[in-house]
């Protein structure tokens, strides 16, 4: 990828070529939010054997063509640039993760050389923040957050690779495309979609605003080894995804001629039925059936609450039970994008307004 005839191959979907992009007519007071850890890192990342003469100079040269052209596909007056430094605590997760290691599954590889003091660079070059009490992601939803509360929604835009920010509504925009895209209202939507690998075909759920939070809720979120939840019990399977055996069963239970010994041993069949894991295809088949903040939050919050109540939640480094309310909210409290950068518990103030609406 070209960006004014510079080759950033490494900045995937930028823009193809930059000299035939078109900028959108800019917007007086607009600003993009731009997740800088993501472009420090590709602007620094070297060719592994050795052979790449690019310079530092270079590397602050193409990040400087790369935020503007980001500024100019957001039809952005303004940018600010979001950084995770070292040093910062990321919000609390690491201590707030009871079912699984936060971050823990990340295998320590070499960063490029540079990837510091061009995170450091990038904030002083560039109005930004180095957040060292949340993520980079807390502090570019909390400004979008900040703008549609003010009536603002139009002067905010998002603009970062990373999934987790989908769950943030107001203006985003495609890294990959440069498409400004916003959803038809605040909860959002999800879809299954299937990518091909050279391993073969992988279902992802993906999706925009709050209701792709409460799909994370139900999958969980690899990359950074949150749980999600373990399982979907039996007799909701049996309703969103009935086996043939199933099926056959309830065909009995409401055949008024079958006996009483045919009956019980249907109704065994559906009694029996087992935890169904809680992966993309079988969390759509759930969500599909909720179309608001509300459903969701008492649908999901009861799934883990029969969870817990059956199986049961397990702490990742002692092995004590957890009981399900506090490890529905640790899950919460890892995943959400916060409306208020520093505070874990706003997750929370979303889920009381959830239940009275």
């Amino acid at each position: 990828m070209k960006v004014n005839g510079i080759e950033l191959g490494d900045l995937d979907g930028l823009a193809h070529d930059a000299e035939t992009v078109e900028f959108p007519p800019q917007v007086h007071g607009r600003t993009v939010h731009i997740d800088a850890d993501f472009l420090a890192y590709q602007v620094t990342a070297e060719k592994v054997d050795g052979t790449d003469d690019k310079t530092y100079e270079d590397m602050q040269h193409n990040a400087e063509v790369a935020v503007e052209t980001l500024r100019g596909l957001a039809a952005a007056q303004h940018v600010h640039l979001h950084v995770t430094p070292s040093t910062s605590n990321k919000g609390g997760r690491y201590d707030l993760a009871l079912l699984k290691e936060y971050q823990g599954n990340r295998i320590e590889k070499p960063k490029p050389r540079y990837l510091g003091i061009m995170r450091e660079w990038l904030v002083k070059r560039y109005p930004g923040t180095l957040h060292q009490f949340c993520e980079a992601d807390d502090g570019m939803a909390s400004a979008q957050y900040a703008a549609i509360d003010r009536g603002d929604r139009n002067l905010s835009v998002i603009a970062s690779k990373d999934k987790d920010l989908r769950m943030v509504p107001g203006l985003q925009l495609d890294w990959d495309t440069g498409q400004l895209r916003d959803t038809s209202d605040d909860f959002g939507y999800v879809e299954l979609v299937e990518r091909t690998t050279t391993s073969g075909t992988v279902k992802q759920l993906k999706g925009f605003g709050h209701k792709f939070f409460w799909a994370q809720m139900l999958i969980g979120d690899t990359a950074d080894n949150i749980s999600g939840l373990p399982a979907i019990p039996g007799y909701v399977m049996n309703f969103i995804k009935p086996t043939q055996a199933v099926t056959k069963a309830k065909a009995v239970l409401e055949d008024e001629h079958a006996t009483d010994a045919k009956k019980e041993k249907a109704q065994k069949v559906i009694d029996e039925r087992k935890d169904g894991l809680c992966g993309p295809a079988t969390a759509i088949l759930i969500l599909d059936l909720i179309e608001n903040a509300a459903v969701a939050f008492a649908t999901i919050k009861g799934l883990y609450k029969r969870y817990g109540e059956t199986t049961g939640f397990v702490h990742h480094k002692t092995g004590d039970p957890v009981p399900w309310g506090k490890a529905f909210a640790s899950e919460g409290q890892l995943l959400w994008m916060r409306k208020h950068s520093t505070d874990p518990n706003c997750v929370l103030n979303y889920w009381r307004r959830c239940a009275t609406q």
